[in-house]
């Protein structure tokens, strides 16, 4: 073992590379704390987002052995009331007592989401999609407000809370000879600094392997052609994208050969006008979709896909680890013919990897407990901040000019002698 990690492993205290870890620790977690705070707060808001939004919408009551209505119904009731809106997207209700969610583009391209009640077609809310405090939050914690400026800024502050984290497990690691219980211990009888101190120590080796995982797949998310390509070198090739271009599909097709699909197509061309001339209904679409993925769930139905005007339909398998799914169904607006499917199992390993980013970084996969442990995650972010900031602050108002304090050579300090040295 070279000679600077032996030191670090046993006697880090006198390790030059733990002083500079120290350092870059101390600057980063002082110029970026209130940015990555800021971060986990809004990314432990962001895994209820689904949840506090529904809050906003009225209850649903329907009457004994009411059915819902179909979503074609739904729409053109829609389109009835708003003459000049087009549809864009449709996330179906998941439960009897769920609305149903339409995104409609109006005229001057702004896309209004609109809940329905499925049982009576009332409009329960119209409102500008985005416009909920919610939303706000989930796309500060995203994109910074600033789209894919923000997108690109929140990757480099990733990478950085990955170094930090890096850095700070550094400076705690107390040698091996030293790793004793009283290395996690937290006194709250000495003073906020010193509670300050052991909170900020075992809350930050506690929370380093989660954080780590949230700022990977942060990366993933915010940096995802740099993402891609690391997956690629590591796992193997990604499963090329299932989409619609003019009257050719792209893609891997799993479980449609592509002679199928074209062949598909070239009987629908040959079908009457009339009939090639009508827009096929939601409910068609999902029929389809259904038939591909069984025992899936449609959990959105995206329209205008390519040049054909093509529906791409999310479906959720129990399974799945996205709360939207792994699996997408492309069909034709028109003729409602299958152009392709892609079933998440059936996906190059890594683009599983690089999609199930989403769902770990939100805690989308094993229910409540995940996302409820996702939170608590993104809250230590806050809590290492403010006992961090009381620490420097400390250090800063208790220095003076030409002054340092150097622990003794001979002398390796333990337990509360590692309070003292790092806090003068």
């Amino acid at each position: 073992m070279p000679s600077a990690l032996g030191k670090l492993w046993f006697e880090p205290r006198r390790s030059l590379l733990r002083s500079w870890m120290l350092q870059v620790h101390k600057w980063a977690g002082a110029g970026a704390g209130l940015y990555l705070a800021m971060m986990g707060l809004t990314g432990g808001l962001s895994v209820f987002l689904p949840e506090l939004r529904n809050t906003l919408v009225p209850p649903i009551h329907a009457s004994v052995g009411q059915q819902r209505m179909t979503l074609q119904t739904l729409q053109t009731s829609i389109e009835r009331s708003h003459p000049t809106f087009r549809f864009r997207a449709v996330y179906p209700g998941q439960s009897a007592t769920r609305a149903d969610t339409f995104e409609e583009q109006s005229d001057d391209t702004t896309v209004h989401e609109i809940i329905v009640n499925p049982y009576t077609a009332q409009i329960l809310i119209d409102r500008r999609k985005g416009a909920t405090l919610y939303d706000w939050v989930r796309n500060l914690h995203a994109n910074l407000l600033s789209g894919k400026t923000g997108k690109a800024v929140n990757g480099s502050g990733a990478i950085l809370l990955l170094l930090t984290g890096l850095a700070g497990i550094v400076i705690w690691w107390p040698g091996r000879r030293h790793l004793k219980a009283k290395t996690f211990h937290v006194s709250a009888r000495n003073g906020w600094h010193r509670l300050s101190f052991d909170l900020h120590r075992l809350v930050g080796v506690l929370a380093t392997l989660p954080l780590s995982v949230a700022a990977i797949t942060g990366v993933s998310l915010s940096l995802p052609r740099l993402a891609a390509s690391v997956a690629s070198a590591m796992l193997g090739p990604e499963t090329e994208p299932l989409r619609a271009k003019g009257d050719e599909v792209a893609g891997q097709k799993v479980g449609v050969a592509n002679t199928a699909v074209k062949s598909g197509r070239d009987q629908a061309d040959g079908k009457n006008d009339a009939i090639r001339g009508n827009i096929a209904s939601l409910d068609d679409i999902v029929k389809v979709a259904k038939k591909q993925v069984p025992g899936a769930t449609p959990t959105r139905i995206q329209s205008s896909v390519g040049k054909n005007s093509g529906y791409m339909v999310w479906m959720h398998l129990p399974s799945d680890w996205r709360d939207e799914g792994d699996n997408r169904v492309l069909i034709d607006g028109n003729s409602a013919m299958l152009l392709g499917v892609q079933v998440g199992r059936d996906r190059a390993l890594s683009s599983r990897v690089i999609e199930g980013a989403s769902a770990i970084h939100y805690g989308q996969f094993g229910g409540v407990p995940t996302r409820v442990f996702a939170a608590l995650v993104g809250l230590t972010l806050p809590l290492l901040y403010i006992t961090g900031m009381a620490l420097w602050w400390r250090r800063v108002s208790r220095q003076r000019p030409g002054a340092m304090v150097r622990a003794a050579p001979s002398v390796i300090p333990v337990g509360d002698d590692v309070y003292a040295f790092e806090t003068q």
